[in-house]
């Protein structure tokens, strides 16, 4: 079972407006300035726009996953008025970034939906009364009827590219002759997270001689493969020279790394691991566990009009527990964290952008100039 976190004022702490979809000049929010913001109102010279009451207090509108955008549009004068609309709009921006500087700007719609809540041209809708309330109602999905996800408001900074998803609710007053047209528009926030119920695995305690084994429903393994490096010394009094083959010692068995089986893990939780060393690298039990590395790395990826960006970055760290050595396979214990709660999530949109998550493993081996390492995609 999956729910809606409670959003807090600060949902998206990266997040800055988008300077083409932030509200109107012409228009200003008269929401409460209290911590406590429920309520989202804004006004032009002849509209209005209330959102109604949101449960969360952020600073702009949001909305999770499926959510319905409610609110009702008032008009004070229809004089010279021709039509009036109200759309839901949202696109992708990206950008190349050269010496700090964005450019090769580029536009990507994912949702654009409009309503018409008035015509002149609509016999219905002839001398309709001053003052005129109009509810409207869009859901978050895309124009497509939700074939595809749409992906959440967000801003991403890469050293060479830029993205930033931006949502707005646009009113748009036609006006006839010389008239000015005027606009109401407010960006909102698509924050379609969720806390899901994670039950770790089971996990045995060292020392306990009747604790049932690993059971590989429960727990993904893989072996780790041997890479030539020159970083890491070697380990162990018996260390031989490099070899010509980047193979290594064939006679060297693996080592496993064990993640629960689904690899898909909420962000803000510790993602339990362990790793099973052969006889051969447990005599070196403790230059193994120094040079040992776990990492929980964001992969983030730009189609940009310059070609293909991609960025690795580090989310954090995993620690190994006090290890214990009992038959032929030494198993060690650690634990990463999944980043900040609600901060980190896999999403892409086309082949405009991916973000997923890897955990690397790393450890020394005993043939000098080579290690183990392994790559595992998360989700």
């Amino acid at each position: 079972m999956e729910t809606l976190p409670s959003y807090t004022p600060e949902v998206l702490p990266g997040y800055e407006l988008s300077p083409t979809t932030s509200v109107a000049s012409s228009s200003r929010p008269i929401s409460p300035l209290s911590p406590s913001r429920t309520s989202y109102h804004y006004r032009s010279e002849r509209m209005e726009l209330d959102l109604g009451p949101r449960k969360w207090g952020t600073r702009l509108p949001a909305y999770g996953k499926g959510g319905v955008i409610e609110g009702t549009i008032k008009i004070r004068t229809f004089k010279h008025v021709d039509r009036v609309v109200v759309s839901l709009l949202g696109k992708l921006s990206t950008s190349h970034v050269l010496n700090q500087i964005p450019t090769l700007s580029q536009s990507h719609v994912i949702i654009n939906k409009t309503i018409e809540l008035w015509s002149a041209g609509d016999p219905s809708s002839s001398n309709p009364p001053e003052g005129d309330h109009f509810p409207f109602s869009f859901t978050l999905e895309a124009s497509d009827g939700g074939a595809r996800p749409i992906p959440a408001s967000t801003s991403v900074q890469l050293s060479r590219a830029q993205v930033h998803t931006a949502y707005l609710i646009r009113v748009d007053m036609y006006r006839r002759g010389v008239h000015m047209h005027e606009t109401l528009q407010t960006e909102i926030l698509f924050v379609p997270r969720t806390i899901s119920h994670y039950c770790q695995p089971f996990i045995p305690q060292p020392g306990n001689e009747k604790r049932p084994q690993i059971s590989e429903s429960e727990w993904h393994s893989a072996e780790l493969r041997l890479e030539r490096t020159k970083i890491l010394p070697k380990l162990g009094p018996d260390s031989k020279p490099e070899p010509e083959s980047s193979s290594g010692n064939k006679d060297e068995k693996a080592p496993k790394f064990l993640l629960p089986h689904d690899l898909r893990y909420p962000s803000g939780h510790s993602i339990p691991f362990m790793i099973s060393l052969p006889v051969a690298l447990a005599q070196s039990l403790s230059e193994i566990e120094s040079s040992i590395q776990v990492e929980l790395v964001r992969v983030s990826t730009v189609q940009t009009r310059a070609g293909a960006v991609q960025q690795a970055s580090t989310v954090s760290r995993g620690s190994i527990e006090p290890s214990t050595g009992h038959g032929p396979m030494t198993t060690l214990r650690g634990k990463i964290d999944a980043g900040g709660p609600e901060l980190e999530f896999s999403w892409s949109f086309e082949s405009v952008i991916s973000v997923f998550y890897e955990v690397r493993a790393t450890l020394g081996a005993i043939t000098a100039g080579l290690v183990w390492k392994l790559t595992k995609a998360l989700s």
